[in-house]
């Protein structure tokens, strides 16, 4: 029988608390007891939570006292995680993309609009009153009464605060990597511009944090001052992590006027499914007309018959420290590893060391001590499994030992995560919960994954669309092939971002934020007017 592979994981000295489809599991961290879970809700509760579909996005406070989610139905929840009680539940705007809290229990959530909207830990009716004052210049009204941090032109798919809480960097599907001031999003202190794909994840190791690591669908990671702008070096990992995707998402066929409606058209088979489940109460997996271009089903097919293509999807970067070198790291959406290098201030080709699980990576935690925690999809199958058991763990821990990783023994926290916290799970439970949606969501076009990637970072782009006229589609390729406005649109844009990038590299030192400060009190006005010149997303 099909299980719930686990989705997310948080631990702390005294609790641990994992995501496994719409429920939750609160466990004792030393001996491994299941303090609650909502599997074993009255059936009236359960029922509500599997109707509200699984988790998506999740968040613990700092303290480890409160848990935030939400699902495909769009409500922001807190969960109060020793008792398990669900505090309140409030209506999101949009789907959200990233949640995370600040350390006053604030929540701040990015969704699929480009919005980061801050919320207070408990709700309040003045708040929802005030709402529509505060939020005009959002891009869809806010029913819970969020306030506005800032606003990006594309779908967001990270969002992180700085350590001192100053500072709130986002990253979206259009290649930027904006920092702004927190909780004054207006006020924009630099770009990271030099992505050519998607930023799918970035991070903050706590041993450097004046420096930022972000991938996406490029072929490399890239290491930023992110105060700055400057990027200091580019870390080729594709052809590293390459022979560890398994999953591979169908491929599609697209015609030159698909990139005006990118996205909106499912897999095969996908609006089949799609019309059947059309009217059914159970609507878990329903999508919102809104939302359906980002709600793509990365279906995988162990049929050889089906044309299949790669695409590279950065899943997570952590990093720990060892012997006083900051280890870096990452996984890919649908690998079966974890990878790893030292992060140094000028190598640009560090040794990449890897652990290969056999199966597909979720996602992981890492801990201080160097301890990884991998979540797997244990009972995928893919052609090379056909013979495997699907009965495999869930659940894996490694650790760094002097130049490689180990698997850790047992522990009474592992079994219970391999054991009593795996839940079984339908067919349907299993497409709803649909693990490699980024595989379509996120790509432009999937089929030009391969020729993308294949240009060298420093490959300026075509000259012809920066010199075209009205970009009426005229415009061919080397291949023949015409090219949409939007297109056309958007390839300008990124020289124009590129031009901005050099400018700030050849100008004068940037000055510090205290100095952008006292400057924006001085000033206000005219500080916003200047930076809403500058935001070009």
């Amino acid at each position: 029988m099909s299980r719930y592979p686990h989705t997310r994981l948080f631990s702390d000295p005294h609790r641990s608390v994992v995501l496994s489809g719409p429920h939750i599991h609160v466990l004792n961290t030393e001996t491994g007891h299941v303090l609650h879970t909502t599997a074993n809700f009255a059936d009236q509760d359960k029922d509500a939570l599997i109707k509200s579909g699984p988790i998506r996005c999740s968040a613990i406070s700092r303290e480890g006292r409160y848990l935030a989610i939400a699902g495909d139905d769009k409500r922001l929840k807190i969960w109060d995680i020793e008792s398990l009680t669900l505090l309140s539940a409030r209506e999101l705007p949009k789907k959200p993309t990233s949640i995370e809290f600040t350390k006053s229990n604030d929540i701040v959530v990015a969704d699929k609009f480009g919005d980061v909207f801050r919320y207070p830990l408990h709700p309040s009716a003045e708040s929802i009153i005030d709402k529509k004052e505060n939020d005009l210049s959002a891009s869809h009204e806010n029913p819970s009464g969020g306030e506005l941090v800032l606003g990006h032109a594309s779908l967001l798919t990270s969002c992180l605060l700085s350590p001192d809480e100053q500072f709130i960097i986002t990253a979206d599907r259009d290649e930027h990597i904006r920092v702004s001031w927190y909780p004054q999003g207006y006020t924009i202190e630099s770009y990271c511009l030099g992505h050519e794909k998607y930023v799918s994840a970035i991070h903050l190791p706590i041993s450097a944090p004046a420096s930022l690591i972000s991938g996406g669908g490029d072929p490399d990671l890239k290491v930023w001052d992110w105060m700055t702008g400057r990027l200091q070096r580019n870390i080729a990992v594709f052809a590293i992590v390459e022979p560890f995707i398994k999953v591979k998402a169908q491929k599609r066929k697209r015609g030159p006027q698909d990139d005006e409606n990118q996205g909106d058209e499912t897999l095969k088979g996908n609006a089949k499914r799609k019309n059947k489940g059309k009217g059914k109460r159970n609507t878990a997996s329903s999508l919102e007309p809104e939302d359906s271009s980002f709600q793509q089903h990365a279906e995988v097919s162990t049929h050889s018959s089906l044309a299949t293509e790669t695409v590279f999807v950065l899943r997570r970067i952590g990093s720990f420290v060892f012997r006083s070198e900051t280890h870096v790291v990452f996984s890919a959406v649908g690998a079966t590893a974890i990878f790893e290098f030292i992060l140094t201030e000028t190598d640009d080709r560090p040794g990449i060391r890897h652990f290969d699980f056999g199966k597909p990576v979720i996602d992981f935690m890492v801990l201080s001590n160097g301890s990884i925690w991998a979540l797997l999809d244990a009972d995928y199958l893919g052609e090379a499994d056909a013979a495997t058991e699907r009965e495999g763990k869930l659940v894996r821990e490694i650790r760094w030992s002097i130049d490689q990783f180990v698997e850790a023994g047992s522990s009474a926290l592992l079994d219970c995560l391999n054991c009593t916290c795996s839940l079984s799970a339908t067919t349907q439970d299993l497409k709803v919960l649909d693990l490699y949606s980024d595989l379509l969501s996120l790509p432009k076009s999937v089929e030009a994954e391969a020729e993308s990637r294949a240009r060298e970072p420093s490959e300026p782009l075509p000259r012809r669309l920066e010199d075209s006229g009205e970009g009426d589609g005229a415009s061919t390729a080397g291949n023949g092939k015409g090219l949409t406005k939007r297109a056309i649109g958007r390839m300008k844009h990124k020289r124009a971002l590129e031009r901005l990038a050099q400018g700030q590299m050849d100008g004068p030192e940037v000055p510090g934020p205290d100095s952008k400060r006292m400057k924006a009190d001085a000033d206000d006005d005219e500080d916003v007017d200047d930076n809403a010149k500058m935001d070009l997303t």
